[in-house]
């Protein structure tokens, strides 16, 4: 599946040259859309600059930066299981709400694609928060099918049900 027109707009892997940029926009993520992640700004805020490079260049993950022209509007990530090498989990998307509605998840979507394919992965595993319905939306035109549920205490602090799906790449 294909984005709508989007020649403005490009993903790419961070590098260690775009750590403030995801930064900011990983802590700017948690702060205004909570109740979407598991993780918690207070946590992230936390994190030392050792930590945020070792995400940008963690060898079994990828972060990947959208931008429109030269300006970073989203972010996403993709990282093998430690309980299964031959899984990956899509992680942290999130894209400026002022940039949203053009299909641009696509583009987020087919880069973790991409990058589990080229390794070699045979699943991709993504979960949402069940009311998240843009979200589920969004995994279910790449195939995702639902796989299973259970509760999660999110970044906002409540408890609710965590939806994850699976996509077979082989």
């Amino acid at each position: 599946m294909s984005a709508p027109n989007t020649d403005q707009y490009r993903v790419r892997p961070f590098t260690a040259d775009d750590v403030q940029a995801y930064k900011a926009l990983r802590l700017e993520a948690l702060r205004t859309e909570p109740g979407v992640f598991s993780a918690s700004l207070a946590k992230e805020q936390a994190f030392s600059d050792a930590e945020w490079i070792q995400r940008v260049s963690n060898p079994d993950g990828s972060c990947f930066g959208l931008y429109h022209s030269d300006k970073l509007i989203g972010i996403t990530g993709v990282i093998i299981s430690k309980e299964n090498p031959q899984a990956a989990f899509l992680t942290q998307s999130f894209i400026c709400p002022e940039e949203r509605g053009k299909g641009l998840s696509a583009l987020l979507y087919e880069a973790r694609i991409a990058w589990a394919v080229a390794r070699g992965l045979s699943t991709l595993v993504v979960g949402h928060r069940k009311d998240n319905q843009v979200s589920r939306s969004a995994n279910q035109r790449f195939g995702f099918t639902y796989a299973y549920e259970e509760v999660c205490t999110w970044g906002d602090g409540t408890s609710d049900t965590l939806l994850w799906y699976r996509l077979e790449l082989t």
